[in-house]
């Protein structure tokens, strides 16, 4: 079973509020996102399963353009499989698989747009993925402002094009 999962929610409503949706091979989807300062913000979810509905590898992510002021980057998680792109899996629909949420986080600081471009790549397709950012400033009374050189990122360095890295964990 090949699916996206979206944070999206239309018709379908879903108490983990995922739901899949299967693209054709090679499709573009374009998204638009928007978090505060210093948050980060899941972007979509992957996932494939056997024919027995049990958790195979995720798919593989290529950062093509990576953000100019913030990282992308992939957390394990737990997604509810909606539909099925390839195969006759409609048995595994409504279980749990196990994937990847790619999810953006913004550089200290910054605030104002960002864009970021990936594609996921199954064994027998791919698509891409293209992510306009608005990245607001955490306090609404703060001044965040671009910075003049706005390709310059602020304290944190730039991410390059190339496989999708996992997120760093948290410390307190």
């Amino acid at each position: 079973m090949i699916c996206r999962l979206s944070s999206r929610v239309g018709p379908i409503i879903v108490a983990s509020g995922l739901f899949v949706l299967c693209v054709p091979s090679t499709a573009q989807v374009r998204l638009s996102k928007s978090t505060k300062a210093a948050h980060d913000v899941f972007l979509e979810g992957y996932a494939r399963t056997n024919s027995k509905c049990e958790s195979i590898d995720p798919p593989s992510v290529f950062v093509d353009q990576p953000p100019e002021h913030g990282i992308v980057c992939s957390r394990s998680a737990d997604l509810l499989l909606r539909k099925t792109v390839e195969n006759d899996l409609a048995h595994c629909l409504s279980r749990r698989a196990h994937g990847i949420h790619v999810i953006y986080l913004p550089h200290r600081g910054y605030a104002g747009p960002d864009k970021v471009r990936y594609t996921v790549k199954f064994p027998t397709t791919q698509h891409t993925v293209e992510v306009n950012l608005t990245v607001l400033p955490d306090d609404p009374q703060s001044r965040t402002v671009v910075p003049a050189d706005i390709s310059a990122p602020i304290g944190d360095s730039a991410q390059k094009p190339g496989p999708l890295p996992v997120c760093a964990a948290l410390v307190s």
